[in-house]
């Protein structure tokens, strides 16, 4: 080994701690972003409990496509993981109280909602539209809504970018 080759170890080293120094910083304050949302949640909670309110709730929108020409926005996404995806009986599980809030958005806005779940294999996506869903009512007594697996658009990596984000940012 040259003494060339030990200085591009040495910065290879600095440079891999540095990386690795940034990437727990942002994984840090993800979990600090999830703490905040959390903590704020039950604020929210214990609000509600505290002055009888039962007619709102609390929900995210993942990500808002949005258009800074037009000042608004284009569409809006749920992204899921596959754990919604119920194997064997062709539906994917969603929170309905979530599911109707992003249906009357959309409603109400006039801008398309989509669901969105990531595979090992592909995306399937789904627009949010009246009529899509099936609301069931678990043993639990929590409500769910079943996106049939056969509406669902499924697209490749090369699909979703070609395909389905291109049209999204044409319109």
């Amino acid at each position: 080994m040259t003494d060339g080759d030990r200085r591009n170890l040495i910065t290879d080293n600095r440079a891999l701690r540095r990386m690795r120094r940034q990437t727990i910083h942002a994984i840090m304050n993800q979990l600090h972003g999830f703490d905040a949302h959390e903590e704020f949640s039950d604020l929210l909670e214990e609000a509600k409990r505290r002055y009888s309110i039962t007619r709102v709730g609390l929900f995210d929108i993942d990500l808002v496509l949005y258009d800074f020409k037009l000042g608004m926005p284009k569409a809006f996404f749920e992204v899921k993981s596959r754990n919604q995806v119920r194997d064997g009986d062709g539906y994917a599980m969603f929170d309905e109280p979530q599911y109707t809030f992003l249906e009357d958005l959309g409603n109400y806005i006039g801008v398309p909602v989509y669901y969105i779940i990531k595979t090992p294999t592909k995306w399937l996506v789904w627009k949010v539209e009246n009529g899509l869903a099936q609301r069931r009512q678990l043993t639990d007594g929590k409500t769910v809504v079943l996106l049939p697996l056969e509406k669902a658009r499924p697209y490749n990596h090369g699909q979703m970018v070609n395909r389905f984000l291109r049209e999204l940012l044409r319109r």
